[in-house]
């Protein structure tokens, strides 16, 4: 015996706002991470450009360095903070964190003295702690773009 389909616009929408209220979480945290340390770096625009001059990354391009980092994440921001472009911005929130991910599992390879150049709290972690928070927030981009694309592909915005 045949079992009769239940057709979509009946079954539980529950999933489907789990994942609207995960992904608004996600972007919430990123938009805390990426304004607060921008904003911080900013404030103290001189004291970054002296600690990206004793990167072993950027101690050649350490103006245009201190210049496009805080950059980049105000404009992650604004991409999360508007719907239609979400996805890229927790997409490019992906891509920023690996970098920063392997920056400071570089630097705590080659330079593990070497003070941190991130803004506001997220400087006064140790490299441990700040590599965890890296890994973390490199994995909740990926799952919020994820979860964001496929609610876009449901036709939702």
């Amino acid at each position: 015996m045949r079992e009769k389909a239940i057709p979509i616009h009946t079954l539980p929408q529950r999933p489907m706002k789990l994942r609207k209220w995960t992904v608004e979480a996600i972007v919430a945290i990123l938009l805390i991470v990426w304004l607060h340390t921008s904003v911080s770096k900013l404030m103290d625009f001189g004291g970054l450009q002296i600690q990206m001059r004793q990167s072993p990354v950027f101690y050649k391009n350490a103006n245009l360095a201190a210049i496009v980092g805080p950059s980049l994440e105000i404009l992650l921001s604004i991409l999360l903070i508007i719907k239609r472009t979400r996805v890229v911005g927790l997409f490019g929130s992906f891509l920023l964190m690996v970098f920063f991910t392997w920056y400071v599992a570089y630097l705590m390879v080659t330079m593990p003295h070497l003070p941190c150049s991130c803004g506001g709290i997220v400087g006064w972690l140790n490299w441990s702690q700040h590599l965890a928070l890296n890994i973390f927030l490199t994995i909740i981009s990926l799952i919020g773009f994820f979860l964001q694309r496929k609610y876009l592909k449901m036709g939702k915005p």
